[in-house]
């Protein structure tokens, strides 16, 4: 004999209540993953910015000092910027201590706060006049989610700098 005062849900109830939110999850989730890449890109153009201020700051800098920047110092391929165990907290003292495009990843990696633990890097294309023209970032060297300025990506596995 049932007990008319038990209460509770029945099985019946509990199942259409998991249904219901079983396809709830089914429709956000793949929403949910757009807004996760689109901030990704964000965040890689955001980083490219970042990096052609930086590249202009350093620029300023050594023409200041009487060490123009020029073509030379650009990169054209992905560049880590993972500070090493040999990388000092001072920027680069004589133009000639390294090759050019080398003092400009070690100034990035100072003027950018990299860390050991993640740094991401860039790319870069340098003017005859010593001024950055385009940028880019991505967090790793194969990594779809890739950052342009002064031409923002607008789509994953866009090519780094862009046209």
């Amino acid at each position: 004999m049932r007990n008319s005062k038990m209460k509770g849900f029945t099985l019946i109830e509990l199942i259409v209540v998991i249904a219901i939110i079983g396809v709830l999850a089914a429709i956000l989730v793949p929403s949910m993953i757009g807004y996760v890449g689109e901030s990704k890109l964000s965040t890689a153009n955001s980083n490219a910015k970042l990096v052609f201020t930086n590249s202009a700051t350093y620029s300023t800098k050594c023409e200041v000092a009487g060490w123009p920047m020029n073509a030379s110092c650009g990169v054209a391929t992905w560049t880590s910027l993972k500070k090493g165990a040999g990388d000092s907290a001072e920027t680069v003292s004589s133009p000639t201590a390294q090759p050019a495009n080398a003092q400009l990843t070690a100034a990035l990696k100072i003027l950018m706060g990299s860390t050991s633990d993640s740094a991401g890097g860039y790319a870069a294309t340098i003017s005859a006049a010593g001024a950055p023209t385009k940028t880019a970032w991505a967090k790793t060297d194969g990594d779809s989610y890739k950052g342009n300025y002064p031409k923002e990506s607008t789509a994953k596995n866009t090519p780094l700098l862009a046209e």
